[in-house]
């Protein structure tokens, strides 16, 4: 008996011992834990923002239905005229925009999906916009300085010519010189008037945000913007390791 007591004491000294522990750990479990930190993103080695891969952190970004950005036409200043011209466009279920069409669009309307890439090149001192959908097209930034060309010899294209620059991590893209054959937010008509701004940064590896102002008065009586993210929680993503990849744009009869 007086062994069994003392391994019994022994047995309880030890539950003593370990009943307490385990109470510490389960308060500690219940503990919130620290917030996930974000992972930075990538900088170039003058400090300013990488909007795309780096040989360390390859990827590319994936868009996916309901990217969103576009306000409400009931938040558009329209003119009577492209008032009635959207309202054609939306109630018709055989009419679709010319990107799906396979025609180059310009705007946060480049940005569609499957997705896209974003390639600065500090040698020629200018920046991609690479569009894996559509007629694989590409935009070109011109970070040198430049102005745009004077209006009289300034060509009408799909997307205009573009001049950039850094505001803090901020690119900020100034483009003029438009045709009228696209639909560059949603079914939102413009004319060769557009001056359009973009703004756009990366606040961490797998995020982006995108703001367009257009100012365009042919067809509006004010300037106005439309805005999207890409963040970890979207449908449209970041996609470490990804490439862009080959994307045929359908056959059309138009």
């Amino acid at each position: 008996m007086i062994g069994v007591s003392a391994r019994a004491c022994r047995v309880m000294a030890i539950l003593g011992l370990l009943v307490p522990s385990a109470t510490i750990l389960a308060g500690q479990a219940r503990q919130p834990g620290p917030q996930a930190q974000a992972e930075p993103a990538p900088r170039w080695p003058d400090g300013h923002v990488n909007l795309g891969s780096t040989p360390e952190q390859k990827g590319y970004w994936e868009v996916r239905p309901g990217l969103g950005g576009a306000p409400r036409a009931a938040d558009v200043p329209f003119q009577p005229w492209s008032r009635a011209l959207y309202a054609y466009r939306t109630s018709r279920g055989d009419l679709y925009p010319p990107g799906v069409l396979c025609k180059p669009t310009a705007g946060p309307g480049f940005f569609n999906a499957p997705g896209f890439e974003i390639v600065e090149v500090p040698e020629l001192k200018s920046i991609f916009f690479i569009g894996i959908a559509g007629p694989h097209s590409w935009r070109v930034v011109y970070m040198d300085g430049r102005p745009h060309p004077a209006a009289d010899i300034l060509r009408p294209t799909y997307f205009g010519h573009s001049v950039g620059h850094w505001e803090g991590d901020t690119l900020v893209v100034d483009s003029v010189g438009f045709n009228e054959k696209q639909w560059i937010v949603g079914a939102y008509p413009t004319t060769g008037q557009l001056h359009m701004t973009e703004r756009i940064s990366r606040p961490s590896l797998k995020s982006l945000a995108y703001e367009v102002t257009i100012d365009d008065p042919g067809a509006y009586t004010k300037p106005w913007s439309s805005r999207f993210t890409i963040t970890e929680t979207t449908a449209s993503k970041w996609i470490p390791g990804g490439e862009p990849f080959e994307y045929i744009c359908q056959d059309s009869r138009y």
